[in-house]
């Protein structure tokens, strides 16, 4: 993995419950600016995990992939960090069985000319040599299936997946009281879409003034979203939170009626899966990798990106929901919440690993996926 993370610490210690040996290898130590954004990180011994450049410095890990070159390797990524770049050239001359797991890259990012060069013409021909005897591929979102597949992967060595955590729902949802409440967490990044998001607000307010929209995070936007707020004089109807410790996010998620994630591009967005695990419905747009966890009307609402009037119309339907719809639609969420619960994940993980060592066998379905 790259760093660690809280969102992948209960799969981690699921996994270690049923491995006899288990063990993570991190690329970086806890990273300064999810620190700064409320993240938190606790391992308190539950698994086994090393961090290259300081449980193993690089000239071991010839020696310590070799010495586990009987064992299953589930690599994040590809080329984004220069060293699994090296381990996955290391895991074919050692002839292991290997993985990888990884998001799409975000589209349209900007490059330099000799950038694009190096990734067209020698990373990903190279790659694609590489990740030829990968076993499998762990795809999060249909976004990375698509870029698996466009790297010449066959879909059956494809294996739809996510990032997941373990939720003990709060029995303190939805809230009765005449304000219905909104919710973003994330960063405040361009990335986001949450100039898109205070726009739509900021119409739906004309119509619909018994609204409030709470943003937990923060980024390098703050001060422009702030600034846009007060022009556009929505401070009885926004208000900023900052950081918020990762451990506490999930106390305000349970106290809103609808969690918002309108990203331009989201590899996945996790606090969908907290939002569904806790029975609160989600709006989503259609470039996040978490809508396929989102029935539109059903489990929640999803539109189209960076489209104001397309996320302030879904909204609209969201309040004017009965509130038997509105109950309704919190039942489906718990259902779905109940096929992304870590026990159900980590069996789903071990069926992908049986099925990639063997795949004369049925390929598993992902438990999301139900229809």
């Amino acid at each position: 993995m790259n760093i660690p993370s809280h969102y992948q610490n209960d799969l981690f210690k699921t996994l270690a419950c049923q491995y006899e040996k288990f063990e993570v290898v991190y690329a970086h130590s806890h990273n300064d600016a999810r620190k700064a954004q409320g993240w938190s990180f606790e391992n308190a011994q539950n698994y086994h995990s090393k961090t290259i450049g300081i449980d193993l410095k690089i000239w071991q890990i010839i020696p310590y992939i070799f010495q586990n070159r009987k064992a299953i390797h589930i690599i994040n990524g590809i080329w984004a960090e220069k060293v699994f770049f090296l381990v996955i050239i290391l895991l074919n001359l050692f002839g292991a069985n290997f993985l990888i797991y990884s998001e799409a890259p975000i589209p349209n990012k900007k490059r330099n000319s000799f950038t694009l060069f190096l990734l067209n013409f020698c990373i990903k021909p190279i790659s694609k040599l590489l990740i030829y005897r990968a076993k499998g591929f762990l795809a999060v979102s249909i976004f990375a299936v698509n870029y698996f597949k466009n790297l010449g992967v066959k879909n059956e060595k494809i294996y739809r997946f996510g990032y997941f955590t373990n939720i003990e729902k709060n029995i303190k949802t939805s809230p009765n009281q005449p304000i219905i409440s909104f919710i973003f967490v994330g960063q405040l990044i361009e990335r986001k879409g949450i100039f898109t998001l205070l726009k739509s607000i900021e119409k739906l307010t004309k119509t619909h003034p018994s609204i409030h929209l709470s943003i937990i995070g923060t980024g390098d936007l703050e001060q422009s979203l702030k600034g846009f707020v007060e022009a556009e004089k929505l401070q009885k109807f926004v208000t900023f939170m900052g950081a918020v410790q990762s451990k506490k996010v999930q106390d305000y998620i349970v106290k809103a009626h609808l969690l918002i994630l309108p990203s331009v591009f989201d590899g996945w967005g996790i606090v969908v899966n907290e939002a569904l695990q806790h029975g609160i419905p989600v709006v989503v747009s259609d470039q996040c990798g978490a809508k396929e966890l989102i029935r539109d009307g059903q489990n929640g609402l999803i539109f189209e990106a960076n489209n104001v009037d397309a996320l302030t119309h879904k909204l609209v339907d969201f309040v004017e929901l009965s509130p038997e719809e509105k109950s309704v639609m919190k039942q489906q969420t718990e259902i779905t919440g109940a096929t992304i619960s870590i026990p159900v994940i980590a069996n789903y993980l071990t069926n992908c690993l049986a099925h990639s060592l063997n795949p004369n066998n049925t390929k598993p379905t992902a438990p999301w996926l139900y229809d």
